[in-house]
């Protein structure tokens, strides 16, 4: 078998025009390349930018409402700091007057016991001298004229004097007697001594029992007296102990109030900052975002405009210089009829498939071998060529959007994580919130619910005393109408007695009459029981008074202590259940906004499986990919260069005597 070879001699391997459509169409692949990675960097941070404005829309929503709670607890603390330190001031005040009254009571009452204890002393020196000097002047003078009644305050002491001078008083008892004498006969009431009396000893025993009624009656002031100091003192002292709990209270709900308020001030600092660089970030965002937009947009027109200038230059260039480059670049080239070495490219294309295990690298190849066999067109290898150039350009492509799905991917996954942790945080954070304050809420009705029963109770207990306070009244106004008219009924009897039987009393000097005389013995039994009978009703007067103002006392004490404490009660109620409204209030917007981070917890778990789908590697790895990819895009190359820069149109047309080629005939 013959077979012929030309040998073509050329300037160039490659020609410029060649280059230039190379350099070109490069140039083209670059622009659609940078395109689609603009458009996916793009398409990633637009989906930045909404969830970026979502995030911190949420955030500023947040932010504004809890600066407006912040606001409404300082405002609250303030008024609880303005109202306690005015309640503070006010039992201050309170406190001082009642210490200022006792003090003012117990300073009196220590004056009222010396003068009570000096009148009893004189009262008491003055009824046992009188029993004596009465003994004494009975036992030496009973008899004589001397103890005839004297007739006026004045010949009261004369003979008085002239008594004891003959009694042979001693001497300091005399000048006590006479003194005392001398001064009851200066006070009106010795009236009463003469009209009743017959003589010195009857006016000195009256005297003694004026003494005695006297020393009685001061006694029982001094007792009222007493019993009216302890009532005030206690009244007061419990007064002062409940001024000074309900200060206490003022005092630790001024502290509270105040710890609060500076806590909320400084939380509302901290977040109103954080408000405003939430506000500012979003409109650095937007700004950010709009500008982006208009980037891309003018950089798509701008590469359109470019492939566009690319694509009409190489039409014109077809167009234009098919045959002035084909006078101009001279082709050498040995292009050998060989059944063998005419698909050496195929061999490797298929060589490539067969290690990287590729379909499309078998159909390449499959592609290449029958276009040389069928040898269609005018330049077979050309479109070999562009076979085999156009599959590179698609590895590459392909290379660049595995790229950069790999970093779309690496990063949406980074996010969701994090955002997964930010919203399972948020969760857990809103879960003890809501506990917290549904337990407090809880508690807090539960007190509020007590402090209910306690007033019920407290009033019931209150109209219990009023009814059993006015039963008492009643009783004791009763008791006092018989007491009094039992007191009156002995005392007339009294009087009515002691006017007959002192009346024309004789003195011990007179021999009594014939006929019928007065029983004086029996009298003073019968006058002396009715005195007993009637200081029994006078003392028992005294105290069933001295019981009701001590009931009494009490009764307004506790009425004004039960006053106090449903003041504070209702008030500690009403605060506690509306607390407890606020609380379920926050409680429910807790729940909503645990609802709402449920759901967006639920979306983001679902793009989560969802983007582990999308970017699923199908068992190899991005960098045994890429390294795979690279190994046939190097392939691809090698077979693309041993085409070399044959051109089967100057094989084609050697025999037409091409300008500037020397064929030389060789024979084997």
């Amino acid at each position: 078998m013959k077979y012929f070879a030309f040998l073509v001699t050329v300037a160039h391997a490659v020609s410029p025009m060649e280059k230039v459509f190379s350099m070109l169409s490069d140039l083209e692949t670059k622009v659609v390349e940078d395109g689609k990675a603009a458009e996916q960097a793009y398409e990633n941070y637009t989906k930045f930018c909404t969830r970026g404005k979502r995030d911190l829309g949420y955030d500023i929503q947040d932010g504004e409402k809890t600066v407006e709670e912040l606001t409404a607890s300082i405002d609250k603390s303030s008024s609880d700091i303005e109202v306690s330190s005015s309640k503070i001031q006010e039992l201050q005040g309170a406190i001082t007057k009642s210490e200022a009254d006792l003090k003012a009571a117990t300073d009196m009452r220590s004056k009222e016991q010396a003068e009570h204890k000096a009148a009893k002393i004189e009262l008491e020196d003055a009824t046992d001298m009188l029993g004596r000097a009465i003994k004494t002047l009975s036992e030496k003078l009973g008899g004589t004229a001397l103890l005839q009644e004297p007739g006026s305050a004045a010949n009261l002491v004369q003979a008085l004097g002239a008594v004891v001078d003959a009694a042979a008083f001693p001497n300091h008892e005399k000048q006590s007697l006479m003194a005392f004498v001398e001064s009851a006969t200066a006070q009106p009431a010795v009236a009463a001594y003469q009209s009743k009396s017959g003589g010195i000893l009857s006016t000195l025993e009256d005297m003694k029992e004026k003494a005695r009624d006297d020393l009685t009656t001061l006694i029982s002031e001094d007792k009222k007296a007493q019993h009216s100091y302890l009532m005030l003192k206690q009244s007061l002292e419990m007064q002062m102990a409940a001024d000074q709990k309900e200060m206490d209270q003022a005092k630790a709900l001024f502290a509270e109030a105040s710890e609060a308020k500076a806590t909320s001030e400084a939380d509302l600092d901290g977040s109103s900052k954080d408000l405003a660089n939430d506000k500012t970030s979003l409109q650095q965002l937007e700004a950010s975002c709009s500008q982006a937009d208009d980037d891309y947009q003018e950089a798509t027109k701008s590469r359109s405009e470019e492939l566009e200038a690319l694509k009409k230059a190489q039409e014109v260039l077809k167009e234009k210089t098919g045959a002035a480059q084909a006078g101009v670049y001279g082709a050498a080239m040995f292009l050998q009829v060989k059944s063998s070495g005419a698909f050496e490219v195929v061999q490797k294309v298929r060589n490539l498939a067969k290690k990287a295990g590729s379909s499309n690298l078998e159909n390449l190849a499959s592609n290449i071998e029958s276009l040389l066999q069928t040898r269609q067109g005018a330049d077979v290898f050309a479109k070999v060529k562009d076979l085999i150039q156009n599959m590179i350009t698609s590895r590459k492509e392909e290379a660049a959007a595995d790229a950069t799905k790999k970093a779309y991917c690496d990063e949406e996954q980074t996010k969701t994580k994090a955002k997964l942790e930010e919203l399972t945080g948020t969760k857990e954070s809103l879960s003890v919130k809501v506990d917290k304050k549904t337990s407090e809420a809880e508690t807090l009705k539960s007190e509020a619910a007590t402090l209910q029963r306690e007033l019920a109770d407290l009033s019931k207990l209150q109209i219990e005393m009023d009814k059993t306070r006015r039963e008492e009244s009643a009783a004791f106004k009763k008791q006092k109408a018989d007491l009094e008219q039992g007191l009156e009924g002995v005392r007339s009897a009294l009087s009515v007695l002691r006017d007959y039987y002192e009346s024309g009393a004789t003195s011990f000097l007179q021999q009594p009459a014939l006929g019928h005389s007065k029983d004086t013995a029996a009298s003073t039994g019968i006058l002396g029981m009715l005195e007993v009978v009637e200081s029994d009703f006078g003392r028992s007067l005294a105290q069933a008074e001295t019981v009701e103002a001590t009931k009494a006392e009490e009764y307004d004490t506790m009425t004004k202590q039960n006053k106090l404490t449903k003041v504070q009660k209702d008030a500690d109620q009403k605060f506690k259940s509306k607390t407890a409204m606020a609380l379920d209030k926050a409680v429910a917007d807790l729940s909503s906004d645990t609802a709402a981070n449920q759901e967006e917890l639920a979306a983001v778990e679902t793009y989560k499986e969802s983007l582990a789908k999308q970017c699923a590697d199908g068992g190899m790895s991005y960098a045994e990919r890429a390294a795979k990819r690279e190994e046939e895009i190097e392939g691809l190359k090698d077979a693309l260069a041993s085409l070399g820069g044959t051109d089967l149109n100057a094989v084609l047309l050697q025999s037409a005597g091409l300008r500037g080629a020397v064929v030389k005939p060789h024979v084997h």
